[in-house]
């Protein structure tokens, strides 16, 4: 990643927002944002917010940890409440910036904690991963996982670049001076 040459928190206004670039502008400054190996993107002209640039956030769970899939092999004493706890837990480690039904299916987990068999979790990033296995764990509620897999340890992890609640994920960015 080359220099930032944008304060965090300074608020920038998007004035063009393409597939594999943007145009920030801040008072008596504009600058085009190239980004390098993109994953996602939720930009749009007149976006306007504080800017950052950072490596980890929520929104990175998924493109820069480990997935692992949880299942559940014992019966719940009580299955609504643990239905609630784990909800809770993904939702705060979310912290709003994705809603929990991303990391697990609502139905498929309600029907599998009544019945004490089947998955929880699919694809999951290892910090959720833990938290619902903890969290089971905690009223006594068997849980296997599958071996960590995903995002290979020697790739570049991605950054995230925000415009307020505007952002763009992607492995790196290159700045120029408009």
């Amino acid at each position: 990643m080359s220099e930032i040459p944008i304060p965090a928190n300074q608020v920038v206004t998007v004035m063009v927002a393409q597939t594999t670039f943007a145009v920030l502008t801040m008072p008596g400054r504009q600058f085009r944002v190239d980004f390098l190996d993109k994953a996602e993107a939720r930009l749009k002209p007149g976006m306007s917010g504080e800017f950052a640039l950072v490596s980890e956030h929520p929104l990175l769970l998924t493109y820069n940890s480990s997935l692992v899939s949880v299942y559940i092999n014992s019966k719940p004493q009580n299955p609504q409440q643990l239905d609630v706890e784990i909800q809770e837990r993904i939702e705060a480690r979310l912290q709003g910036w994705r809603d929990f039904s991303t990391v697990l299916y609502p139905q498929t987990l309600r029907r599998n904690l009544l019945d004490g068999s089947g998955i929880l979790l699919q694809a999951a990033p290892m910090s959720i991963a833990q938290d619902v296995i903890d969290t089971c764990a905690a009223q006594g509620v068997s849980t296997w996982a599958t071996p960590p897999y995903g995002h290979p340890q020697d790739k570049q992890a991605f950054q995230l670049l925000l415009v307020g609640k505007g952002h763009v994920i992607a492995r790196g960015f290159r700045f120029t001076q408009l």
